[in-house]
């Protein structure tokens, strides 16, 4: 029976599609009834309380006869965890050994390639919502006869799912600082995040700032926890297009 969901934080279209026993998400995103939300986010970095139509769920009849051998094919819609490790610098990490442990599923072994992406590309259920990456960096040996330094480890938690749309001030705050601009912590660090479209303003549209970015105030269900709200289309956080779509090529999604 169909029905509307309404999206929580963490939860994408592909989990979605599982849920409600779809293999292919996008039998629900072209529905006609999806096209006002299609026109506005990505199927993976959907928003709490957006609303998701479900169809009804159509069951497909194949007759064949019984004394024959017959192949019959589904069509389903892989899903892949795409990661990329820069320095501070903003340059990739290259050939760097790394393990990816996605939830109980045991760790796979990779290493990132001259861009800085893990490789290979892990193919993820789309429940999945936690990952851990640990990733070996090797020190520079000195010039001296003493052993080699040991290598660093970075260790990055992932949390699936949970990368908010680059037109709402908390998705703008996570791509941020995932890029190396510290942007703040909760959504009422509005000055932190001024300071950080600044600098990645900066940086990545090469022109001096002559002005600061244009931030607009976010509307918040409850001061105390510092959540968007999900219940109107209004855009927060930072306005300028050319930043948004900078900060959304520069991050990869």
């Amino acid at each position: 029976m169909s029905k509307t969901h309404v999206v929580e934080q963490g939860e994408h279209l592909s989990g979605i599609a599982a849920e409600n026993g779809f293999s292919n998400f996008e039998t629900i995103w072209n529905d006609s009834n999806n096209a006002d939300l299609k026109k506005l986010r990505d199927p993976h970095v959907l928003f709490p309380g957006d609303k998701v139509f479900i169809p009804d769920l159509v069951a497909k009849n194949s007759p064949a006869p019984t004394d024959k051998v017959h192949r019959f094919v589904l069509s389903t819609q892989r899903l892949f965890l795409r990661l990329r490790i820069h320095d501070h610098d903003n340059q990739p990490i290259k050939n760097a050994p790394c393990e990816l442990k996605v939830e109980s599923e045991d760790a796979v072994d990779g290493k990132t390639d001259g861009q800085g992406f893990v490789q290979p590309n892990q193919e993820i259920a789309p429940d999945a919502r936690e990952a851990a990456l640990t990733v070996h960096i090797d020190k520079p040996a000195g010039k001296s006869a003493s052993p080699p330094p040991p290598n660093t480890l970075l260790n990055f938690d992932l949390k699936i799912g949970n990368l908010n749309p680059e037109t709402k001030l908390s998705g703008q705050q996570a791509r941020l600082n995932n890029l190396g601009y510290f942007a703040g912590y909760t959504l009422n660090d509005l000055e932190q995040l001024l300071w950080a479209a600044e600098e990645f303003e900066c940086d990545h549209l090469g022109a001096p700032v002559k002005a600061r970015p244009k931030l607009v105030a976010v509307k918040l269900d409850d001061q105390s926890q510092g959540q968007e709200s999900g219940d109107s289309p209004t855009e927060t956080g930072i306005q300028d297009q050319k930043i948004r779509d900078s900060l959304r090529k520069s991050h990869g999604v």
